[in-house]
């Protein structure tokens, strides 16, 4: 019976681990969709897996804390959750209010990994030097991606938006963008005039902007218009704003070397004495972790800034590229917002029938329904 108890446990934790790292592959394929599409059971996905996320995380490190299981190498898995705390580059808040609590994400990261070095203390004398070291590496790598997330939240509060002059907007910018078509014209014309759409945002006068693109041909201003609400969704939403920084690229390099020497020193370390299951464990988030670093690359690659930047400093083979992923990822035939703007009932909200769409609200009238259909 003792046994029996036993693999249970090591079964759940593998279980808790691997979701953990489902919701990371779910969050980053589908962060980014919001911003092309208004459909509700979407939102809902995405509602339920960004919540979720950081809550099966949390509860796995908790999980490691209280069971014994770091004989068989599960310690290593600590830091691995750390980084799934930091979040996917594709969606940092799900809502303008998530901004606004950065400081309790700051919180729980110091909480959260006070806890993974209790774990990982608890096991550092039954394991090699190479291992520990590699698990050290992981743990600055999911500081690191934290701490990215931190700063996007912060950047995208309401308090930095007011403060901020919007200076990370005024870079250097090529006179032209080279490709073919007027797509290319609407991006740098976007891109020229990103300040004055923050000042928008940021409840600052816009006069000058509403002059200049009233100037432009209506097919055009409508592809600058859904351009840079794109890239202002970007800044507001996900770690865009964060990995434009120098500051921002350097942390991105660095947990990006912790994780590949990592990897190479759990590849040198003797793993006779574990067990399969937690090998192939620790392999599936090796090579997931590289996954995904590898399509954030993509992402940044298509960013409009990076192809701007590259374009200034007349790198022109990395300019096609980076224009080629644009493309792709900002294409000009299909819509590049949901084409939906809330909109508010004057008449309604003064016989004070206030309609929230947000996804608490649909969750409570779902569940209304349903109390109501089963007569409870």
């Amino acid at each position: 019976m003792e046994n029996l108890t036993k693999q249970i446990l090591d079964w759940e934790i593998h279980l808790l681990v691997l979701i953990s790292f489902g919701l990371q592959l779910f969050l980053f394929f589908t962060g980014g969709l919001r911003r092309h599409g208004s459909n509700r059971v979407l939102r809902l996905s995405i509602w339920i897996g960004y919540l979720g996320a950081d809550m099966e995380a949390v509860y796995a490190l908790g999980y490691l804390s209280r069971h014994d299981g770091a004989t068989h190498g599960s310690f290593f898995w600590a830091p691995f959750l750390i980084i799934h705390l930091g979040g996917q580059d594709t969606i940092t808040a799900f809502a303008m209010e998530d901004n606004n609590l950065w400081l309790r994400h700051l919180l729980n990261l110091v909480v959260q990994v006070a806890l993974s070095i209790y774990v990982f203390w608890k096991s550092i004398d039954k394991h090699s030097s190479e291992l520990l070291i590699s698990g050290i590496l992981l743990f600055v790598a999911g500081i690191v991606k934290y701490g990215e997330r931190i700063w996007s939240l912060k950047s995208g509060s309401f308090e930095s938006l007011k403060s901020s002059a919007g200076n990370h907007y005024k870079r250097r910018l090529p006179e032209a963008i080279h490709a073919n078509g007027c797509y290319s014209d609407a991006a740098w014309t976007s891109l020229q005039s990103m300040i004055d759409v923050f000042h928008i945002f940021s409840a600052r006068p816009g006069e000058r902007y509403m002059r200049q693109q009233g100037a432009m041909q209506p097919k055009k201003l409508l592809k600058v218009l859904e351009i840079q609400l794109g890239m202002m969704y970007d800044d507001l939403y996900t770690k865009a704003h964060v990995l434009r920084t120098k500051s921002g690229i350097i942390l991105r390099g660095i947990s990006q070397i912790c994780l590949v020497v990592a990897f190479i020193l759990f590849l040198t370390t003797d793993r006779q004495n574990y067990r399969r299951a937690n090998i192939v464990i620790t392999f599936s988030l090796f090579a997931g972790s590289f996954f995904l670093e590898a399509c954030a690359a993509f992402i940044f690659m298509m960013s409009p800034w990076t192809l701007a930047w590259l374009e200034a400093r007349k790198h022109e083979k990395l300019a096609r590229f980076s224009w080629f992923l644009f493309t792709i990822g900002w294409p000009e035939k299909r819509p590049l917002w949901s084409n939906v703007v809330g909109q508010c009932n004057l008449f309604g909200w003064l016989e004070g029938q206030v309609i929230s769409r947000s996804c608490n609200q649909l969750v409570r009238n779902m569940i209304t329904q349903l109390v109501t259909l089963v007569g409870v």
